[in-house]
């Protein structure tokens, strides 16, 4: 495959009707070129867009646009030999139409010649343009976070951490991964080397988690001979470690896996059936407040906006609005009301998010405590996105 021509198509796509960039995107061994032209592409999108808008009259749409962003961004962010990335970026323009590969390299090397120039007025930018986020959300972290430390997480978040795994009992480490420099009970992939490629992976050694989503489970507190629902259960990476902390399954044990989406509940049977525990786990298909039974723990990951991981989910960023995000907090409302109706007396429910946003956090669990004086907040956590990990937040709700 031609990874640059793949990476124009599928983030033109993106354009123009908001896709999943990666799922336009063919498998084949140029897949992770492509993957990272997008990734940097959409990280990067605003400061790109900025600094190619100097070089034209007017910012062109659909698949020029996402040449140019696809050839500013190795120019600039991943620092491909210039040589190549506007060579290769032209040919792969040609497609586009007539005078595309023209136009494409009269604008990449225009960004060649005066890159140091585009550079310095580009670091004279608002904020939010140069840290490559929707304006009215960097005013939001900025105000919550204060402007150093809402810097800091948008630098974090210009790079994707490093794919983890976590073992599952009684299973070691994977062999050829590293240990995590912040838990040494999860390990890194190797650069350039896609999960499935892991030893191990085939016969459900370890499960995808990123250490900032541990506190999830280790608040849930599962132990054999309790009765467990996981509410919103795909992609089942935690749904199988819950099944693993259950062992050896005395009596009463039960453990139940909701996930309402068709086609993520199949991810979490795929799971579950890689891991062995698919005969183990009630799998159901149901919206949250079908949901019925007595739980003396209940994990609740809900949907979010998905501000700690925008890392990992480069497009995520760009779908983010106000409205967006009080569309997710009432969806979030719904689910926690359905399912602690379902909590057995002395029970524990744990509710999480991969957000950083206050209103679907700990504003979550005051509107619920405040609605619910029967129930007791016992622990919250909030982990802030770096380097090497995402952003997370987890807290435990019991009722005496």
């Amino acid at each position: 495959m031609n990874a640059r021509r793949e990476a124009i198509f599928a983030l033109a796509l993106w354009l123009a009707r908001g896709d999943h960039p990666t799922q336009a995107l063919p498998e084949g061994p140029g897949r992770a070129f492509a993957l990272e032209l997008v990734g940097a592409a959409l990280r990067h999108k605003a400061s790109l867009e900025w600094v190619v808008g100097r070089c034209v009259k007017r910012l062109p749409q659909g698949d020029l646009r996402a040449a140019l962003l696809v050839g500013a961004a190795q120019l600039l962010v991943l620092n491909v030999p210039d040589h190549a990335a506007i060579a290769e970026t032209v040919q792969a323009a040609k497609p586009i139409g007539k005078g595309a590969a023209g136009f494409v390299n009269a604008v990449l090397r225009r960004l060649q010649r005066e890159r140091g120039a585009l550079a310095e007025a580009l670091a004279r930018q608002p904020a939010h343009i140069r840290l490559n986020l929707p304006k009215p959300l960097w005013e939001r972290w900025r105000r919550d976070l204060g402007p150093d430390r809402a810097a800091a997480v948008a630098e974090a978040l210009a790079t994707p951490p490093r794919t983890a795994l976590r073992p599952l009992p009684p299973f070691g480490p994977p062999p050829g991964c590293e240990a995590h420099p912040d838990d040494p009970g999860f390990f890194l992939v190797p650069n350039g080397v896609r999960v499935e490629a892991v030893e191990g992976f085939a016969e459900g050694r370890f499960v995808v988690q990123d250490p900032a989503t541990r506190h999830a489970l280790d608040l849930l507190d599962v132990r054999p001979g309790l009765r467990v629902l996981d509410a919103c259960a795909a992609p089942g990476g935690k749904t199988a470690q819950i099944a693993a902390r259950l062992a050896p399954w005395p009596e009463g044990t039960c453990l139940a896996a909701n996930e309402p989406d068709p086609a993520r509940a199949k991810t979490l049977r795929d799971t579950l059936g890689r891991c062995g525990f698919l005969g183990r786990v009630a799998v159901s298909e149901r919206p949250a407040q079908e949901l019925a039974g007595r739980y003396d723990r209940i994990l609740l990951d809900v949907p979010c906006s998905n501000t700690g991981v925008f890392g990992r989910r480069p497009d995520a960023r760009w779908a983010w609005t106000p409205r967006r995000l009080a569309r997710v907090v009432a969806l979030q409302r719904e689910i926690l009301s359905a399912c602690a109706r379902l909590l057995a007396p002395g029970g524990r429910l744990v509710y999480s998010t991969c957000s950083i946003e206050p209103e679907e956090n700990l504003g979550q669990m005051e509107r619920f405590l405040g609605e619910n004086p029967d129930f007791q907040l016992l622990d919250a956590r909030l982990t802030l996105p770096s380097p090497t990990h995402d952003g997370s937040f987890a807290a435990a709700l019991t009722r005496p």
